[in-house]
């Protein structure tokens, strides 16, 4: 059996160029190492569960770990920025979706300036969701590999959670607010999103969920969708696209299916590899088994 070991690594503090301070954790590795950069999913942040893992786990020593907070972690959250100077409220609840680019840029520069080898993406649920569209609106040519880790499609769980007529209801009640000026303010407690329901402002809920929106990046629902795999067909990089076999948000369940679907839309990927691991959207209990995929992984960059 493969004995943990035992990662240093540091706090670091960017800033991006839109003034928005953000932290992440680097446990690095030789220069010319590969480089993961790991971005959270909704309300999530740079300790990630099966993130932290991968600093124990023998498969990655040999590759820079960089977790990072996005400039939405956690739900509801405090954050500072530089223009105007001090704190506001920020988290998935306020965000939105196009802010990534910046966000994921602005990493991107850190790792081509603190190390010399590959750097990969690696985004876990909505993070997935955001790689996938910084790489297609981006084609950074600094980035040589993506990790899909459970693309989800949140507006399908969305609708499939409250149902076709009170979702419609949310949504027109958020639209309302916004042409209102009203757009941070809370939805009302009974509209939740995601696995852990998380609550969302109305702004944000018209940016993640009205038709047409950038953030729709799949569809597992089989439903009606004029963007949905789009941001995939252009992605430039080598894929690896991971997801537990319970719990996952992909319609009824069928990772395989899922799997497929990524596939066959990654039209410009030029080696898509994938993996389902028995444990959940966080894969608890698997996360060795992870790691040493990705670890196994990485050579064919």
């Amino acid at each position: 059996m493969n004995k943990s070991v035992v990662r240093a690594g540091q706090l670091q503090r960017i800033t991006s160029s839109a003034g928005i301070h953000m932290t992440g954790f680097h446990a690095a590795a030789s220069p010319d190492s590969p480089i993961i950069i790991c971005l959270h999913g909704l309300s999530g942040s740079l300790d990630t569960s099966f993130v932290f893992d991968f600093l124990s786990s023998p498969s990655l020593v040999n590759t820079h770990i960089l977790s990072i907070a996005s400039s939405a972690h956690g739900n509801i959250a405090l954050s500072t920025r530089d223009n105007p100077p001090g704190y506001y409220l920020s988290g998935s609840a306020f965000e939105f979706f196009h802010d990534c680019i910046v966000d994921i840029a602005a990493w991107v520069d850190y790792a081509s300036q603190h190390t010399r080898g590959p750097i990969i993406l690696l985004g876990h649920s909505l993070g997935a969701s955001k790689i996938t569209h910084y790489l297609a609106h981006t084609a950074d040519e600094r980035i040589q590999g993506a990790i899909l880790a459970s693309a989800p499609d949140l507006k399908g769980a969305f609708w499939a959670m409250h149902g076709q007529t009170k979702a419609d209801e949310y949504l027109a009640l958020a639209k309302s607010k916004v042409a209102s000026g009203q757009g941070r303010e809370l939805m009302p407690e009974t509209c939740v999103v995601g696995i852990l329901q998380q609550r969302i402002s109305a702004q944000t809920l018209v940016d993640r969920f009205e038709d047409g929106q950038a953030a729709d990046c799949f569809n597992f629902f089989d439903r009606h969708s004029h963007t949905a795999f789009q941001d995939l067909s252009k992605v430039h990089v080598p894929i690896l696209s991971i997801y537990g076999t319970t719990g996952e948000i992909v319609g009824q369940g069928d990772v395989h299916r899922a799997q497929t679907l990524l596939q066959q839309h990654a039209l410009a990927c030029p080696a898509f590899t994938h993996l389902i691991v028995p444990g959940n959207h966080w894969y608890v209990g698997c996360e060795e088994q992870v790691a040493q995929a990705i670890g196994q992984w990485l050579p064919s960059l």
